[in-house]
C-alpha cells in the first residue's frame, strides 16, 4: 500500500516536471524541422509544436486537448486510429506509422511517424510521443522514379535500338529485346554475367572499352565484330557511356549497339565495285590508272606490261549478241587470272581488252606468262567459239624510259599479233555460225551449192567480172547468216508462221548486215545481205526498195533463192517441178523478181 502510494507521488511528480520544463522544451522544438506531438495516455494533444501548426494551419491552443486523430488522419481513418491507439503496447515501442492529414491549403500530405512512449516508475503509459517527418514528397519522388524505372525498361524493350547496361563489374543489369533479337540469347540467360561472354569480339577489344567507360570516359562509334549464340560474326557500332549515381560516382555502364553488318557489306561492295570490273572481277582502268603511278617506281623495276586483247568480239557481240559476247570477256579474264602470278596486277583496260602489270619481273618471265595465256586459250570455247586472244608485252628496265613508252610498245605488238590472230578468230565465228544455222535450219550446205550454181550462170549470162562473181559467191555464202539468232522451232515451223514469228524473221537481213560489217573480209557484200530480201516492187523488207535500188547481186540472190525452195521444198511447202517453177517466175516478174533477170534466168534452165 505505502509502495504503490510511493509510485502514485513518483508519477506525478514526473507529470509536474513535464509541464515544469514544457517551456524550455517547447523552445527548443519549435527549431526542429519535423514535426512533434506529444499525447496522453487517450491519445489527446498535450503539445505540438510550430512544424504542426505550419502544415495544420491550426495553432496549439485550437487543438490542445483535441484526440491526435481529429487532425493527423483523414476522416475515413479515424475509427482505425482510435482502435490502434487503445491497443498500443509500450512494450513494442518505437515503431513507425504513415499517416495521411489534410495540410491548411486542402492538400493531402503523408507523415512517417516515430512512435515513442513515455512511462512512469510505476511503469503505467504517461505520455504518447509522436515525432514526424513530411515525406509527400519523397514519396511522390520515390513513384516518379519508380514510373520512370518503368518506362525506361519499356523504352528499352520496345526500341529497335539494342541496350544494354551493366554494373561495375561488366554483369548484365539490363538487357533490351533489341538485343535478344541481335545476340540470340535472351535476359534470363544473361542475367547478373558478364558481358564478355555474350558480347564476344575475340579480340579483348570490348574490354579495352568498358575500361575506360568504368573509368568515366564516353566512348563513340567503336567498330566491333562480334558473335552471336549460334557462331555467326556480325559488326556492330557501339556508344558506351558510364552510369553514375547520385554522388557522381559510376556504377556501372549503358552501352547501346546498332547492327551495321548490312553496312559494312555495302560499303565494301562499293569500295569493291569502285576498284574492279563489274562484269570480269579484275581490276578496272580507274584502280590501273593509280597503279601505273605508285608502281612507276625504281624499285619496282624491272616494270613489266602485257595488254590483251579479245579477237571477233565486236562480231560475237553484233551475231550473237551482248550476253555471248559477256560470257567471251568473263572467260578470257578467267584464263588470264589462272595464266598469271599471285603479286600480278590484272585489269579491264578497255571494252574488249586487259592490262596486267607485272612489278619486279624481267622480260622474260613476262614472255613466259604470255605464253602460259596462249596455252591455256587452246580448245576453250564460249557458246561453240573459240576464245582467242592477241597478246603484247613490253618492259621497262631503266629509270630513264617513260611508263608511257613501254605502254605503248605493249600496245604496238599487240596488234601486230592481232592483225593475224583476229582474222583467223573471224573466219572461225563465221564458220561456226554457218553450221549453227545448217544445224537448225534446212539451209544445208546443199542449199548453199545449188545456189551458188544458179546465181553464177545468171552472173555469167550477164558477163559479170570475176571480181563480181567472187564477190557474188561469198554473198551466196552469207546471205542468211543473220538467221544466227533466229530460234530453230521458227526456222523449221511446219504452217503458217505467226505475226510475231514473221517480225523475227524479217530482223535477219540487218543482223546478217552487221555480222558483215564487223569483218573486214566480209563488209563489202554488207549492202547485199541487207537487200536481198527486197521485191522489185518496193514490198520487200526491210528497207522496201524498189527497182534498180536493190543491188544487182542481192537481185540474183533472190532469184537462186527462190529456185532452191521451190525445187527442193520446205516443210510449209512441197517441191515443184520445172514447168510451175518457171510459171511461178513469170507470175512474179517485176513483183518480186527483176523482169530482166528472170529472163535471164529462164534462159539458163
Amino acid at each position: 500500500m505505502e509502495n504503490d502510494k510511493r509510485k502514485e507521488i513518483s508519477s506525478t511528480e514526473a507529470e509536474l516536471d513535464f509541464h515544469k520544463n514544457s517551456s524550455f522544451f517547447s523552445v527548443i522544438s519549435d527549431f526542429l524541422d519535423c514535426l512533434v506531438v506529444i499525447l496522453d495516455p487517450q491519445g489527446r494533444i498535450v503539445y505540438y509544436n510550430r512544424f504542426c501548426e505550419g502544415i495544420t494551419g491550426l495553432s496549439f491552443e485550437q487543438v490542445k486537448e483535441d484526440f491526435y486523430w481529429d487532425h493527423f488522419c483523414l476522416p475515413e481513418e479515424t475509427a482505425l486510429y482510435r482502435a490502434f491507439f487503445a491497443s498500443i503496447d509500450p512494450a513494442r515501442c518505437p515503431f513507425e506509422l504513415e499517416t495521411q492529414i489534410f495540410r491548411k491549403d486542402g492538400s493531402v500530405a503523408t507523415i512517417l511517424w516515430k512512435h515513442n512512449t513515455m512511462q512512469g516508475q510505476n511503469g503505467t503509459l504517461q505520455y504518447h510521443i509522436l515525432t514526424g517527418i513530411d515525406i509527400t514528397a519523397y514519396n511522390r519522388a520515390n513513384k516518379a522514379l519508380q514510373e520512370i524505372g518503368e518506362k525506361y525498361r519499356t523504352i528499352i524493350h520496345v526500341s529497335p535500338v539494342t541496350v544494354i547496361s551493366l554494373d561495375s563489374d561488366c554483369r548484365v543489369k539490363n538487357w533490351s529485346s533489341a538485343a535478344e533479337k541481335l545476340l540470340g540469347w535472351t535476359e534470363k540467360n544473361v542475367l547478373e554475367k558478364s558481358i564478355f561472354l555474350f558480347l564476344n569480339d575475340r579480340q579483348g577489344v570490348l574490354e579495352n572499352y568498358c575500361g575506360r567507360a568504368i573509368r568515366g570516359e564516353i566512348c563513340n562509334d567503336v567498330e566491333l565484330t562480334c558473335f552471336r549464340k549460334d557462331g555467326s560474326a556480325i559488326c556492330v557500332n557501339l556508344y558506351l557511356a558510364p552510369i553514375r549515381d547520385y554522388n557522381g560516382m559510376v556504377e556501372g555502364i549503358v552501352i547501346i549497339a546498332l547492327d551495321i553488318t548490312e553496312r559494312k557489306r555495302a560499303e565494301e561492295k562499293i569500295s569493291y565495285m569502285s576498284f574492279h570490273d563489274q562484269l570480269t572481277g579484275v581490276y578496272n582502268r580507274h584502280f590501273l590508272v593509280e597503279e601505273l603511278k605508285r608502281l612507276d617506281t625504281a624499285r619496282q623495276l624491272p616494270l613489266s606490261v602485257i595488254i590483251a586483247d579479245l579477237n571477233g568480239l565486236k562480231l560475237v557481240n553484233d551475231t550473237y549478241g551482248h550476253h555471248v559476247g559477256d560470257e567471251m570477256l568473263t572467260t578470257a579474264a578467267g584464263i588470264i587470272r589462272k595464266s598469271c602470278r599471285e603479286e600480278d596486277i590484272i585489269a579491264r583496260w578497255g571494252g574488249d581488252e586487259f592490262m596486267i602489270l607485272l612489278p619486279k619481273t624481267s622480260l622474260q618471265k613476262a614472255k613466259a606468262v604470255q605464253e602460259r595465256i596462249n596455252a591455256h586459250c587452246c580448245g576453250i570455247y564460249a557458246r561453240d567459239i573459240p576464245v582467242s586472244i592477241a597478246l603484247g608485252v613490253a618492259a621497262k628496265d631503266n629509270e630513264a624510259i617513260k611508263l608511257e613508252d613501254t605502254l605503248r610498245e605493249a600496245e604496238d605488238n599487240m596488234y601486230n599479233h592481232k592483225l593475224t590472230d583476229s582474222r583467223s578468230t573471224k573466219k572461225a565465228v563465221l564458220s561456226t555460225m554457218l553450221k549453227t544455222i545448217a544445224e537448225k535450219s534446212f539451209e544445208k550446205e546443199a542449199h548453199i551449192v545449188q545456189m551458188l550454181e544458179v546465181a553464177q550462170k545468171i552472173g555469167r549470162k550477164l558477163d559479170l567480172t570475176e571480181q563480181e562473181l567472187s564477190r557474188l559467191t561469198l554473198l551466196i555464202t552469207l546471205h542468211d547468216i543473220g538467221k544466227i539468232n533466229i530460234p530453230g522451232e521458227i526456222l523449221t515451223k511446219e504452217g503458217p508462221l505467226t505475226a510475231e514469228e514473221w517480225a523475227v524473221i524479217k530482223k535477219h537481213p540487218e543482223t546478217g548486215y552487221r555480222i558483215a560489217r564487223a569483218t573486214e573480209e566480209f563488209e563489202h557484200v554488207a549492202e547485199e545481205i541487207a537487200a536481198h530480201h527486197e521485191r522489185w516492187d518496193g514490198t520487200g523488207y526491210p528497207q522496201g526498195l524498189k527497182g534498180k535500188d536493190i543491188p544487182l547481186l542481192a537481185r540474183i540472190t533472190a532469184i537462186a533463192d527462190a529456185y532452191e525452195v521451190m525445187s527442193n521444198g520446205r516443210p510449209y511447202r512441197k517441191a515443184i517441178n520445172s514447168s510451175e517453177i518457171i510459171a511461178e517466175f513469170k507470175r512474179c516478174s517485176g513483183t518480186h523478181f527483176d523482169p530482166e533477170l528472170v529472163k535471164v534466168f529462164i534462159a539458163t534452165l
